[in-house]
């Protein structure tokens, strides 16, 4: 984020620390230049899971074609901030008999179906209610580029059908009562920053999809595509330049869709949610204590783990590495230090041999790109402290949208 535009010193004295600020007008800014760089027949589904904050859903809702939500709970928050069911397409490999009954009795779009099991309880749902839900057959393709650093698809996972099994499941799928087939969707990873294995991963499930609609000669109205694209959080990673990539997607889709007849009017999707709001997110922390112990400098923070679970590496990181993180209170010459919360755990250590201007007791500690898979994906409620308030940038003025609640809030 553009610490620039924030006086993040005013903000933390009004609001207190530990916070989050999110930046919509730069993200907004972002996703209407991947839109341009698309052709017409590419859709963008923001990724509620990534954060779903009401004002940022609220925010989004203009800007892109659909949702994509993973549990009734998401359904409920988007409707509640005026989204329709009716633009929605629901992913997840483990949807209960009530989520789906909530999502089917609320015309759904769209059902990313992962298993044989859930077509069938799907089928029973829809047949007592009255209604047919299309779905997309949701398939584990059989590989994956290798430069998706967290993999959903080309190995054993809950996620999806196999790909050597898919042909068996459409065929039980386009006879399945209640049921619709509209497309495919495949899902192979995410957080890649490789443009080429994007493009890649695209020629695959089109590829797939290609094999499935000709056997069993179906229109469909949906490809789903899925997403992956990454954001840079480390050291030598670089971002990848929006119209660039947007460009190559869509030469390798329309290409695709002028040589194959039955994919002449279908929708190819892109679900982002990562790329969306990762890189406008910060969270705001203040020093409380500075230890120099057997050679090494920790800043002890008020904020830790409990709200900003990636930073600490235990979200999908094999080796541990670290966000970017500035001492925003000083500037001048780095010394390591280690970074870590308030709590009583290990594990709750922010940043390894940071280079840092020297920390000191009430300086602030930001850690970026935060916009994504922080708050949402936090234990919260660990040691019952109190959860950290959601400010938001949009239009250009800060508002408080989430305040910060005691743990007994919850109880």
């Amino acid at each position: 984020m553009d610490f620039a535009k924030l006086d993040l010193e005013s903000i933390a004295k009004e609001h207190k620390t530990p916070l989050y600020v999110y930046d919509m007008d730069a993200a907004i800014a972002q996703a209407r230049a991947l839109r341009a760089s698309l052709p017409s027949c590419i859709d963008l589904l923001y990724c509620a899971k990534a954060n779903a904050n009401k004002v940022v859903l609220s925010a989004f809702k203009p800007e892109v074609a659909g949702l994509d939500i993973s549990s009734a709970g998401e359904l409920d928050l988007a409707i509640a901030v005026g989204w329709s069911p009716s633009v929605m397409s629901f992913a997840g490999p483990g949807k209960s008999e009530d989520e789906l009954e909530r999502a089917i009795s609320k015309d759904l779009h769209v059902l990313s179906v992962e298993s044989l099991t859930e077509l069938r309880r799907a089928s029973a749902i829809a047949i007592r209610l009255g209604k047919t839900q299309s779905i997309t057959l949701r398939v584990n393709p059989a590989s994956a580029p290798k430069e998706f650093p967290m993999k959903m698809g080309g190995l054993p996972s809950q996620f999806g059908i196999p790909e050597e099994q898919a042909e068996e499941a459409m065929a039980e799928a386009v006879k399945t009562p209640g049921i619709k087939v509209i497309g495919v969707h495949v899902f192979s990873g995410t957080n890649c920053l490789e443009p080429s294995a994007i493009v890649e991963n695209a020629r695959g499930t089109l590829a797939i999809a290609e094999r499935l609609v000709e056997k069993f000669a179906l229109t469909p109205e949906i490809v789903n595509l899925g997403g992956g694209f990454g954001v840079p959080y480390f050291p030598g990673q670089q971002p990848m330049d929006v119209a660039a990539l947007g460009k190559a997607v869509g030469e390798t889709v329309l290409a695709f869709q002028e040589s194959h007849p039955r994919f002449a009017k279908t929708r190819f999707l892109l679900e982002l949610g990562r790329f969306m709001i990762a890189e406008f997110g910060v969270y705001v922390t203040r020093v409380l204590d500075v230890k120099e112990t057997r050679g090494k400098r920790f800043a002890i923070l008020d904020g830790g783990m409990h709200h900003c679970f990636p930073a600490t590496g235990n979200f999908g990181q094999v080796i541990k590495k670290n966000f970017p993180v500035v001492n925003a209170s000083r500037t001048g010459g780095g010394e390591p230090h280690e970074v870590v919360g308030p709590l009583c755990t290990p594990i709750d250590s922010m940043a390894r041999a940071i280079e840092l201007s020297r920390a000191e007791i009430g300086d602030l500690v930001v850690f970026d790109r935060c916009g994504a898979y922080s708050y949402a994906a936090s234990p919260l409620l660990f040691l019952s402290h109190d959860t950290p308030p959601e400010l938001v940038l949009h239009e250009g003025k800060i508002a408080l949208v989430r305040p910060r609640r005691p743990a007994s809030y919850f109880q």
